[in-house]
């Protein structure tokens, strides 16, 4: 005779059945992703209370996702697959109110060093211009020099965040790194500076921040160009007007007022005031 199972057949999908049912009253990873992304503090603090592990939820379009679902999260983020992503990317990704929900996720055990494809979290901080999040970020012991660990045909591959910063508010996300320590002229793997990125993109603010403590305008990248070189290069993407450009070029030309402030303020060992620098800009950037 055959044994008899320990349990009857039509147990089986009765069980699948309660479990399936479990989660969708407990919650899955899909709803607590939703939960970080709205900010629903006392949705995520109940799921992360029952099982402390889904702190190190991935992010990713997963296989129960409808498929314009994993097309809308394609558009939004430029992945199709899980590349590095966690809860804590999300929470850090909110414009605002995100800091409420980083303190729950770094209480709960979040690795606040955790990066998405090379970029830390400070990266990402400052490459979206979100200065709440940045200085929670250096508040929790992030390194402001820390480098993109991309792959070496990654064009961002040994960027630190201050790189990223002259891309949004870089004035404003320069003074801060800079504050906090960052490396004024860090090079990247293509030999460029920050200097270079706000040069390249047009970031009169950001050049003025950089130029204020002690960048070198006459540094040159791996193919020898020079910031002033780059704000005079055909096609290069940037949101400046017209006049803004003109300004920066006369900012960052060989021995222009950049190259004047940033020799007092390496000869000082402090970086030049916000005051006399402007007074050095008008000087040496011609009004329309």
């Amino acid at each position: 005779m055959r044994a008899k199972p320990p349990w009857p057949i039509w147990a089986i999908p009765i069980g699948i059945i309660a479990l399936a049912a479990y989660g969708y009253w407990q919650g899955t990873p899909l709803d607590l992703v939703d939960a970080v992304r709205r900010g629903d503090l006392e949705t995520v603090k109940a799921a992360l209370a029952r099982d402390r592990s889904l702190v190190h939820t991935k992010v990713y379009p997963q296989a129960s996702e409808r498929a314009d679902q994993q097309r809308d999260d394609q558009a939004r983020t430029g992945e199709s697959a899980w590349q590095g992503r966690w809860l804590i990317h999300d929470a850090a990704a909110r414009v605002e109110g995100a800091v409420p929900m980083l303190d729950l996720l770094a209480g709960a055990g979040a690795d606040v060093t955790v990066r998405l494809t090379g970029r830390t979290l400070l990266h990402l901080a400052a490459r979206d211009g979100n200065l709440e999040v940045a200085t929670w970020m250096l508040d929790h012991g992030l390194d402001a020099d820390l480098r993109n660990d991309c792959s070496d045909r990654c064009d961002e591959a040994g960027q630190t965040a201050l790189h990223d910063a002259q891309a949004v508010r870089a004035d404003d996300m320069s003074a801060l790194l800079l504050a906090r320590g960052a490396e004024v002229d860090a090079v990247a793997q293509n030999g460029r500076t920050p200097l270079h990125l706000a040069a390249q993109g047009g970031q009169l603010g950001g050049a003025f921040v950089l130029c204020r403590h002690g960048a070198d305008p006459a540094r040159r990248d791996i193919q020898g160009q020079t910031p002033y070189d780059l704000v005079l290069a055909p096609g290069q993407p940037s949101r400046a007007t017209a006049e803004q450009l003109s300004q920066l070029g006369a900012w960052l030309e060989p021995g222009g007022g950049c190259a004047r402030v940033a020799a007092i303020a390496r000869t000082r060992g402090t970086p030049v005031t916000d005051e006399a620098a402007r007074v050095v800009f008008a000087e040496t950037v011609p009004r329309r």
